[in-house]
């Protein structure tokens, strides 16, 4: 089976949808579930009446009995459009015996009727007959209608509602609270996060048994509804429905529907099974959305290999040329060419130094096996160790340190720090023009307890459109210098988060760029004394 997506526990702190709300007000559940009967008490009750009402009335009337006997005969044509079929009939024996009792002469006696009477009293029984099929027709083709119309509003506002959605737990919530108002009953959502069994979704208002969990799990093993009102283990009150997506089964819909449901109308399953269809829709939506993502992620990581693999194979070839190159050429008796290329040498195993040095800390990141060890540090002699590790790229450039004879000790990982600041610094040099400054200041931020190191250069600046891929992995603005792999900056940022800190970046005063490292301002009271 296909991987079903997961949801989250506590499904009741996401918010029902209002067509909820506007369902209920248009479609009452109860009379729409359970069918739309009129109260036959009260039917029977307006015939009586009505007759009584007219027969009371007529007694005082100093008329013909004719005129009565026509009265009565418009009462159940009246009563035929009101009430049932049998209401009908009965109204209209009723009107005969009330007609013949009370009005025809002798009143208070049954009288033999003459052939007018007797028609008009078996006209009384044709209309009723009559009347009474029509309406039970016309009722019918109503009762249908009005069904349909309902059902359809039901699925329309479900439909929008899950629309709205933008997780299952939303949907769930949604279309659960709209099945349990539109069907007076306790609905649950079972859906299998993984290949095991399946688990109700936390916004379901039925709890399962064991019992009926296993009848879900046939249903979802079979794909064939079961439970009541069906042929498949019809004994339990509740109706397990697939959550269908194509020839897959996602999960169950389950509806108690209890016993006092005698039997289950077509409209009232299609409506279940247009729930069912909705909310599989819902999940396969999901589905599909965590299929995109993770083509995305899968899209991303193999775009990352290339460009590393690419990175790499670029970066290696140069200094291993020189190596090969020089290597060749080292056994010449000239002195000077020999020192020449020593120093090429000493600067291609620099290069691939900084290169696997980069890949394995990335490595360390990545893996989370980096477990940072804080001790005082002076950030003097990071900056110290930081210079030396970077060589001769700072050749060419002036370094001015702006350090407070007063700054306190930084609470860091020594080797973390070195690193971090050695590609800042590396990264000023490249960016920096031959002859241009690199200054390297720091301070204290006693509003925010942070104790800040900030590198800043002469070079062109950070374009605005870099400053959200500043600190990933492989970015290089458009006018980075050929060489590198765009890791230095990722890693800064990584090892400052390991130790608490951060790292961010701004324009210089001068113009150029400037990167700022900032850790928690430790109390120098702290730091064991030199006298033990």
């Amino acid at each position: 089976m296909a991987e079903t997506p997961a949801f989250h526990g506590g499904g009741s702190a996401v918010e029902p949808s209002s067509s909820a709300a506007r369902l209920r007000k248009i479609i009452p559940g109860r009379e729409y579930w359970r069918g739309l009967r009129p109260s036959v008490a009260r039917e029977y009750a307006e015939v009586f009446g009505l007759i009584g009402a007219v027969t009371w009335l007529g007694w005082f009337l100093p008329v013909s009995y004719h005129v009565f006997g026509h009265l009565y005969l418009l009462i159940v044509i009246a009563l035929s459009v009101r009430v049932g079929r049998w209401p009908v009939f009965v109204a209209a024996v009723v009107s005969g015996v009330a007609w013949n009792y009370v009005f025809i002469p002798p009143r208070l006696s049954f009288s033999v009727l003459d052939i007018d009477d007797a028609l008009l009293l078996g006209t009384f029984f044709v209309v009723a007959l009559i009347g009474g099929q029509l309406t039970a027709r016309l009722r019918a083709g109503a009762g249908r209608a009005r069904q349909l119309e309902q059902r359809a509003t039901a699925l329309y506002y479900l439909t929008q509602a899950l629309a709205a959605a933008k997780t299952v737990d939303e949907g769930a919530v949604s279309s659960l609270g709209q099945a349990d108002d539109l069907f007076n009953a306790r609905t649950a959502l079972l859906l299998a996060p993984t290949e095991g069994r399946l688990v109700p979704h936390p916004a379901s208002s039925l709890l399962l048994g064991d019992e009926e969990l296993a009848v879900a799990e046939t249903v979802r093993r079979s794909g064939r509804p079961a439970g009541r009102f069906t042929d498949v283990l019809p004994t339990g009150p509740v109706l397990h429905l697939p959550l269908r997506r194509g020839s897959e089964v996602v999960g169950v819909f389950s509806v108690n529907l209890g016993y006092e449901l005698e039997q289950l109308s077509s409209a009232q399953r299609d409506l279940l099974d247009g729930f069912a269809a909705q909310i599989a829709l819902l999940v396969e939506r999901e589905s599909l959305r965590a299929a995109g993502e993770r083509e995305k992620i899968l899209a991303e990581s193999d775009r990352l290999h290339r460009t590393l693999l690419d990175s790499v194979s670029h970066e290696l070839k140069t200094p291993l040329a020189v190596l090969r190159t020089a290597a060749e050429k080292l056994d010449t008796d000239d002195a000077r060419k020999r020192a020449s290329l020593v120093g090429e040498v000493r600067t291609a195993t620099s290069r691939l130094d900084h290169l696997v040095a980069n890949l394995l800390n990335q490595t360390r990141l990545e893996s989370g096996t980096l477990r940072p060890q804080p001790d005082w540090c002076d950030a003097r002699d990071l900056v110290a160790s930081a210079r030396r590790a970077v060589g001769e790229a700072l050749a060419r450039h002036a370094l001015r340190l702006e350090l407070p004879a007063d700054l306190p000790l930084l609470r860091c990982d020594a080797a973390l720090m070195e690193h971090v600041l050695a590609n800042l610094l590396l990264n000023a040099a490249h960016h920096t023009p031959p002859g241009g400054a690199i200054r390297v200041h720091a301070g204290t931020d006693a509003v925010h307890g942070r104790i800040f190191l900030a590198v800043s250069d002469d070079g062109p600046g950070l374009a605005p459109e870099l400053h959200a891929t500043l600190f990933q992995k492989f970015s290089r603005g458009p006018r980075a210098r050929a060489g590198g792999l765009g890791l230095g900056l990722s890693i800064v940022r990584g090892f400052m988060l390991a130790q608490g800190g951060d790292v961010a970046a701004s324009r210089s005063v001068e113009g150029g760029a400037c990167f700022t490292v900032r850790l928690p301002l430790a109390d120098p009271g702290l730091v064991p004394s030199d006298e033990h």
